[in-house]
């Protein structure tokens, strides 16, 4: 029976991961087709240089240079909000791991098999985390056919890179998900949880950097936003450290979700 969870998983999943990632990859290939040239970038970079530091901090245009060059507006215009979409994607699939099937009944029945629930979590997770990946790729996907059709010079290693990027900061997310899937009794307390995760991290991060000077900055260290570095991964490569702290914390989450999933009374 080994694997059996893991390849139904995945072949029920699949496609709504491919529909995911082509809804980004749609917004990759529409900035790869309007992104401005040279001289429109540069007076972009001059119209918010006249802008409060404040409100460009907060929305992560820290250095207005960078934004005058295709890959810093592609990670300001693209990466940092679709980071967005793609941790909503984490919490559906966190959810889906036990919470969704409990609420659905179908728990019940797949239970009755001879199925451990470590199992049922373990290769549930990896499916979840193979389908991460690949919702992933095809969003790249957008990039390679917006190079194809336009004149854009941007280095399409350095935007798989940044694509993959934003994995790290979903597996926390996913992590996160599961855990209060099998903390919570029903879907909705669950759903609610794991979404005031992901907006309560985007606004700790846009505060933090609006008013760098108070309290709420310190909060920024609890905001895995703090460290997706989704505005400065084009130009300045993969910060080690903090993928391999998201990835540490997504694994601790999830763990810690199929201990407590080991102790439900699941139906109740």
């Amino acid at each position: 029976m080994r694997g059996v969870i893991f390849t139904h998983t995945l072949r029920r999943s699949w496609l709504s991961a491919v529909y995911w990632g082509v809804g980004v990859g749609v917004i990759g290939m529409f900035i790869m087709l309007i992104l401005p040239n040279a001289e429109s970038l540069q007076r972009f970079a001059r119209l918010l240089e006249s802008m409060p530091p404040a409100l460009l901090q907060a929305f992560g245009a820290s250095d207005v240079a960078q934004l005058a060059t295709p890959e810093g507006f592609i990670g300001f215009g693209y990466f940092t909000y679709t980071m967005l979409i793609m941790s909503v994607y984490g919490v559906v699939a966190g959810l889906n791991v036990t919470t969704v099937e409990e609420d659905r009944g179908i728990l019940d029945i797949l239970l009755s098999a001879p199925v451990s629930r470590t199992q049922l979590m373990v290769e549930k997770g990896l499916a979840y985390v193979l389908l991460m990946v690949l919702t992933i790729l095809v969003s790249y996907l957008g990039f390679v056919g917006g190079k194809a059709v336009s004149t854009l010079d941007v280095d399409l290693g350095k935007l798989f890179v940044a694509s993959l990027n934003m994995l790290p900061a979903m597996l926390t997310v996913f992590g996160f998900s599961v855990l209060v899937g099998a903390l919570a009794r029903s879907r909705a307390t669950a759903l609610a949880l794991a979404v005031a995760f992901v907006i309560g991290s985007y606004f700790i991060e846009f505060i933090g950097n609006a008013a760098s000077q108070t309290a709420v900055a310190a909060l920024r260290v609890l905001s895995y936003f703090s460290y997706t570095g989704s505005d400065t991964v084009m130009t300045s490569g993969l910060a080690w450290g903090n993928v391999v702290l998201l990835i540490a914390v997504g694994a601790v989450l999830f763990v810690g979700g199929a201990f407590l999933f080991q102790r439900r009374d699941i139906g109740l």
